[in-house]
């Protein structure tokens, strides 16, 4: 549901707490960040680039959220528009792309990137602009899946995105001739104006280089410029390719001299897909992929080199995705390396395993280890998100509401309003109700399924008991039921049982709300979390 207002729609029951971990850190990085960043280490930075753009700390109220479409499916040209990417320039400018798609196809279908620029952090918007133009007549010319990377040390702006004739992802043969039209190819169109005037070029052979791959394409939504270390200004896209024997990898494409050549890394892990990069506190880059595998789980991996090779892909089973494109950022780029607040991440995706549903934002306030705070920004479709931290302290998420088709919509929302939708006192933390699986309309009868994620925040077996005004929740009424007893320290399961029968008074009111109560019982310690929404609007089937 759209955020609204001061607070948003989906407004839980306010708790006092938010959890123990989430407000520590929080307080942490308000006293830090109401200080100077400017005490970095000596040699933190090869250059001195000019500033990024940090998140406000804290303050502790309830925060704002805002939203505007950018781009309306029939309206500007295009019948579709889809795959979002967001950054904001070293002048403080937030450019917003995505296709436009004469068709409502992928690649090869003629699309085209477009762009929309704000100069007032997201606040108003200029027209509709062209990046790079696809041609619909004979011979057919595509372009689509931007992707942003800013080189704060020049200002240079990058849109990567894929450029096609005849075809697409899956169906391109092996080679590098940027003429053969059967080569999915790789192009990069680059501003030295603020994102006013964009100058293109193929560089298929570099993303190729040594891995054999037969297609390949940049991953949809904003790219990294390294901070930290012996690779510090390196600049980081990554790419999904198809290797020699078929198998879907994740790769790290880089230019370490502003963008004048690019080099490729190793490709990694199997059935990846769509993959971002972020800079850690201690300088290492974490790979964050979606899943094309099957896991309904984020694919996870490290690399100490800058990007170049990367460790073993492991399953971050906090971060439930339902096989999506996601984004992950830092809050704080221009934090010292190893202080509290580089360690503080920000990541969306649709959190459901089930449906592009559920668009959530998250924190984590220890390099990605644990998200111990999260806010649903839209409960019902919500496809392709991507994330950028604007120049008046908001963080800016550009998504697909509609779950893919209904335009590009950009949010604006601050560090507290994501904190004051966590409540996750003492030992238990529940995610929002995800409600699985939408519908365009509702009748009297239909049902409204939910499934909620629950996690033992404590070193200590506890049993969780709900109830609600949901069916097959509370175990007194129904023997299938959200109940689990011993759930072991640091446990985590998800229901699916819970349902509600939509009423006549439900169509009348034009929504349902699901209000539950969790209560965790361990030993002598009894926790109890009181969670109501995400509204579900009910627009009549009638």
């Amino acid at each position: 549901m759209p955020l609204t207002g001061t607070a948003g729609a989906a407004r839980h029951r306010r708790s006092t707490h938010v959890p123990r971990t989430a407000r520590a850190a929080a307080i942490a990085i308000s006293l830090v960040v109401a200080g100077s960043l400017a005490g970095a280490p000596a040699g933190a930075h090869h250059l001195d680039p000019a500033p990024d753009h940090d998140v406000a700390p804290p303050a502790g109220g309830p925060g704002t959220s805002s939203e505007v479409q950018l781009a309306t499916n029939g309206s500007g040209g295009f019948p579709n528009y889809r795959i979002p990417a967001l950054t904001v320039t070293n002048d403080g400018t937030v450019l917003a792309s995505y296709d436009g798609r004469p068709t409502g196809g992928d690649s090869p279908a003629p699309n085209s990137i477009l762009q929309r620029r704000s100069t007032d952090a997201g606040a108003t918007w200029g027209p509709q602009e062209v990046v790079a133009a696809g041609r619909t007549a004979a011979p057919v010319e595509g372009y689509s899946d931007p992707s942003y990377v800013v080189d704060r040390e020049t200002g240079t702006i990058f849109n990567f995105h894929v450029k096609s004739y005849d075809q697409g992802f899956w169906g391109s043969r092996a080679g590098t001739d940027p003429d053969d039209r059967n080569v999915i190819q790789a192009n990069v169109s680059v501003s030295t104006d603020d994102g006013r005037t964009w100058t293109p070029r193929t560089i298929t052979a570099d993303v190729t280089g040594s891995t054999g791959a037969r297609s390949r394409f940049a991953a949809s939504g904003q790219g990294i410029q390294l901070k930290y270390g012996e690779h510090a200004g390196r600049l980081l896209q990554q790419y999904t390719i198809i290797n020699a024997a078929g198998t879907v990898q994740a790769v790290s494409v880089y230019s370490d001299d502003h963008g004048a050549t690019w080099k490729v890394g190793t490709p990694v892990g199997t059935g990846m897909d769509e993959n971002k990069t972020v800079e850690l506190s201690d300088g290492r880059v974490m790979l964050n992929s979606r899943d094309s595998a099957g896991s309904k789980y984020r694919k996870v991996a490290y690399s100490t080199d800058g990007g170049v090779t990367y460790g073993a892909v492991t399953l971050d089973r906090e971060l439930p995705d339902p096989t999506n494109n996601g984004a992950i950022v830092r809050a704080y780029p221009n934090a010292p390396q190893g202080s509290a607040e580089a360690k503080v991440l920000l990541f969306s995706n649709a959190a459901s395993q089930s449906a592009r549903v559920n668009g959530t934002v998250r924190v984590s306030f220890d390099d990605g280890e644990t998200w111990a705070a999260s806010r649903v920004f839209r409960s019902a479709g919500m496809a392709y998100s991507t994330l950028a931290t604007l120049p008046d302290g908001d963080v800016g998420i550009l998504f697909e509401p509609g779950g893919g088709n209904g335009g590009i919509r950009f949010a604006k929302v601050d560090l507290d309003w994501i904190l004051a939708g966590t409540v996750a006192p003492g030992t238990l933390q529940v995610g929002d109700a995800t409600l699985t699986a939408p519908q365009e309309a509702y009748a009297v009868g239909d049902v409204l399924r939910f499934s909620f994620a629950v996690r033992n925040l404590s070193d200590a077996t506890t049993t969780v008991v709900p109830t609600g005004n949901l069916a097959n929740l509370d175990p007194a009424t129904s023997a299938r039921n959200c109940r689990w007893r011993n759930l072991p320290a640091g446990g985590t399961y998800t229901c699916t049982f819970a349902h509600h029968v939509v009423t006549a008074a439900d169509l009348a009111a034009g929504s349902f709300t699901p209000t539950t109560t969790w209560t965790s019982t361990s030993g002598d310690r009894v926790t109890t979390l009181e969670r109501s929404g995400p509204a579900v609007a009910l627009p009549s089937a009638g």
